[in-house]
């Protein structure tokens, strides 16, 4: 019974000590800041495993991500948070909203335009959109995703389609209906764009890009939440 009672103490001991949280700063922790801030730039979701790697394996990273999401926080300004628990990968996203386009590199500016243009449309249509009536639309406003354009650039379509899908503000769908018809490609809002752009925002640029009184999208408002909660 002793030495049950020695080992059931020391599977205790060790479970402590692999749950208890890190609250100095010590060579673990700026190698998992550091991955953490290299990273953050390309706005593609950081896989747990990765910061595992960084930290030293799994326990060393669960001891010291609180204290990591805090420095983030408070040194940076920089809000760190699981993006998707299934496929355990966080992101990175401001503590302020942007406030102004202009805060944005040259660089940026086209791309979250473009994007911002793209979430409003398939916001407007429902929350999910044929990729072939997305493109039509980019078309009336002189968008080719396939010929370079003097604002958005060479590759829209590769921006699209693979950029903004890694970086997980868009998500791609394929459909099928039956093996008779060919499959259909979809677009849908992404779960960065969700954890970062709310529906409200989204309403109140369309009512600047369209010139019309935010109110108007109330409808559309109403579904897209409801679509929302019901996947929750």
């Amino acid at each position: 019974m002793a030495s049950t009672s020695r080992a059931a103490r020391s599977q205790n001991a060790n479970l402590t000590q692999a749950t208890q949280h890190i609250t100095e700063v010590d060579g673990k922790v700026r190698a998992i800041l550091n991955y953490i801030l290299d990273h953050s730039a390309e706005q593609i979701p950081i896989k747990e495993k990765d910061l595992a790697t960084a930290a030293g394996d799994k326990n060393e990273l669960k001891k010291r991500l609180q204290l990591v999401t805090e420095l983030l926080a408070q040194r940076f300004g920089i809000i760190f948070k699981q993006l998707d628990s299934a496929t355990k990968t966080y992101i990175c996203t401001s503590e302020a909203p942007m406030a102004s386009i202009h805060e944005l590199t040259p660089v940026q500016r086209p791309q979250i335009t473009l994007l911002y243009i793209i979430l409003m449309y398939i916001f407007l249509r429902g929350n999910r959109i044929e990729d072939s009536k997305l493109y039509g639309m980019l078309e009336l406003l002189n968008i080719q995703v396939d010929e370079e354009h003097g604002y958005f650039g060479a590759n829209v379509r590769k921006l699209i389609e693979e950029t903004f899908v890694k970086q997980q503000y868009l998500k791609r769908e394929r459909s099928q209906l039956n093996a008779y018809d060919d499959p259909k490609i979809f677009f849908l809002w992404g779960l960065r764009a969700k954890a970062e752009i709310s529906y409200e925002h989204i309403v109140q640029f369309a009512a600047k890009l369209l010139n019309q009184d935010p109110r108007n999208f109330d409808h559309q408002l109403a579904m897209a939440q409801a679509a929302e909660n019901e996947e929750q």
